[in-house]
């Protein structure tokens, strides 16, 4: 009963933000989907949207667009013009995004390669989406991802011992401010298992100084320190917060 629930309301979010017509199609979607993938089809995607039903995607998925948890009152919306998405996933919240903010340019990054490639495909048709096979980290040097046990939305990053066929390359976000001469960062979202801990704990003032808003979930129970570490170096600049759903939205006054 709970799950017949669960699903009832998931129909009716998807509704309320996609209309009748689409939300229910989408909904049908995932009804009736056959096989290990989820395809959607919908006017509210510029090309089909593929998911892995062995893995989270289903799962971000609904967070995304039937939950909304990327959704915040953006005080301007026209100015929003680079976006980074760290841990970028399966291409989900750049098509939140590109839909939300369509001439914003976004920087999606990704250190899984079948992540990646789904990332690729499920972003075909938004050309202002920018696909970097890499992770976001403190410094410059090769990663491996050391969990793979997990599933793919969990992936842990940690300095490779060596260069083997398993390392990704890691990026700073000074440096990919410096790559694509960003004057400022408009959204800057971190859902990086983890990585928080370092990106903020090393050099952040080089690009916090830059950055209008952050989106970000803290995971202390990977890398105790975490959240004070973020606190930390947050409550040097002036910000507004939001909680939504698992993310802290930060805009700065």
């Amino acid at each position: 009963m709970r799950a017949f629930g669960l699903q009832i309301i998931k129909l009716i979010s998807l509704i309320r933000y996609y209309k009748p017509g689409n939300g229910l199609k989408i909904f049908l979607n995932f009804l009736f989907s056959n096989g290990p993938f989820i395809t959607i089809k919908s006017a509210v995607f510029k090309n089909e949207i593929t998911l892995r039903k062995d893995q989270s995607d289903p799962y971000i998925f609904d967070q995304v667009f039937t939950e909304q948890q990327y959704d915040f009152p953006h005080p301007d919306p026209s100015s929003v013009k680079w976006i980074i998405d760290a841990g970028a996933n399966i291409g989900l919240a750049a098509v939140y995004f590109s839909e939300k903010f369509p001439d914003a340019k976004i920087i999606s990054i990704e250190p899984d390669i079948n992540n990646f490639t789904l990332l690729k495909k499920n972003t075909s048709a938004y050309p202002n989406v920018i696909h970097i096979h890499g992770a976001l980290w403190h410094k410059n040097e090769q990663l491996k991802i050391f969990n793979t046990e997990q599933k793919s939305a969990g992936y842990m990053m940690a300095p490779a011992e060596a260069a083997n066929d398993g390392f990704v390359q890691a990026y700073t976000i000074a440096g990919l401010v410096a790559q694509f001469s960003i004057e400022r960062i408009s959204i800057l979202k971190i859902d990086i298992e983890g990585s928080e801990k370092e990106v903020f704990e090393f050099n952040s003032d080089e690009w916090l100084p830059v950055t209008q808003c952050i989106i970000t979930e803290l995971h202390d129970n990977l890398k105790p320190g975490t959240s004070q570490v973020f606190f930390r170096e947050m409550s040097k600049y002036p910000w507004m917060t939001y909680l939504k759903g698992e993310n802290i939205i930060c805009i700065k006054n």
